[in-house]
């Protein structure tokens, strides 16, 4: 059984203003090589299977990563996901892509007798981890090597990071107890209109999406995975499958209030963003030097004060089942 909840088109406000520990490792351990750090273009990245990951991992962008757990929050009304789980819940949780570690440090919090690890290409940055919470740098596109199964396994904001999503859901699904449950959360990055086309202006707001975006796809990458993340569920197997799709405005200009306060968030995000995700892409893709990467950003937030237009946010849960 299936159920998809679609996102309403948006209204536009036009009088708004633009506003703008650790156990052992069943994995990789920490070793210093792998907390080194690689440097391009005046921005840290990480340096464990250096290059595989297009966005940096310095102290700016693991900012403008919690400003979108925020974003998370408002969107779920406060709840870290959909999937119905126990509030005395015990089991064991994976957390793919775990970035800064904050859902994975939530988790821990509110489930203190669960087991929480999170995996990411680079480790969080944090300096205070529940007793529950462990985290493990490795690439969670290669074989999974975990010796138990687990009762619940998440993701958010694989967008780009992923190369083989087939594989990713086969490895989640086959790592689920029967019973357990999978949870991903991820972007529609196609620019739409409030009334849910993509007719947006000839502006740098749509030239970004299209030269950006379509630069990544041409070399294998996948920057809209929400689009096909039910589907994906139902293909891997998941029962019980359900989805929400929410539309999130990039700027303060939607009518209505939590749209509002959403909008500014990401419209923060995604201004300061922009640049970190374009470099790696544009000068070694399409061999732009740094000033025109830097001239295409400047030019997007300038444009997306004045441009209503929104991504989707896809958030899709799904059961295995019992036999």
């Amino acid at each position: 059984m299936t159920s998809s909840t679609p996102a309403p088109a948006i209204e536009v406000d036009k009088e708004a203003a633009d506003a703008q520990s650790t156990f052992d490792s069943e994995t990789t351990s920490l070793s210093s090589s792998i907390l080194n750090h690689t440097y391009e273009n005046g921005r840290r990245y990480h340096s464990y299977k250096a290059g595989k990951y297009f966005v940096p991992n310095d102290e700016a962008e693991q900012d403008r990563v919690d400003i979108y757990h925020h974003m998370a929050l408002i969107k779920l009304d406060g709840e870290l996901n959909i999937t119905p789980l126990k509030s005395d819940f015990s089991g064991r949780v994976l957390d793919l892509g775990t970035g800064t570690g904050t859902w994975a440090i939530d988790m821990g919090d509110k489930y203190p007798n669960a087991e929480i690890i999170g995996i990411d290409l680079s480790p969080p940055q944090t300096s205070w981890v529940p007793s529950n919470v462990n985290f493990e740098v490795d690439d969670i596109e290669e074989p999974w090597t975990f010796r138990q199964p687990f009762d619940f396994i998440h993701a958010r904001w694989l967008a780009g990071a992923i190369r083989d999503w087939p594989k990713l859901m086969k490895q989640t699904f086959d790592n689920v107890k029967p019973g357990g449950y999978a949870e991903f959360k991820d972007w529609d990055v196609r620019p739409h209109a409030p009334d849910g086309s993509l007719n947006l202006p000839d502006n740098a707001v749509k030239r970004w999406h299209d030269i950006v975006c379509g630069a990544f796809e041409e070399h294998g990458g996948v920057t809209s995975p929400g689009i096909d993340m039910k589907k994906r569920f139902e293909d891997a197997g998941f029962v019980n499958v359900q989805e929400r799709v929410y539309n999130v405005p990039i700027g303060a200009w939607a009518k209505d209030p939590k749209l509002k306060e959403l909008g500014k968030f990401y419209g923060v995000a995604l201004g300061e963003g922009v640049e970190s995700m374009s470099l790696h892409v544009l000068t070694h893709y399409l061999k732009w030097d740094v000033d025109e990467v830097k001239a295409l950003a400047n030019q997007f937030r300038e444009d997306i004060k004045t441009t209503p237009a929104y991504h989707k946010y896809h958030v899709v849960s799904g059961q295995k089942p019992t036999e």
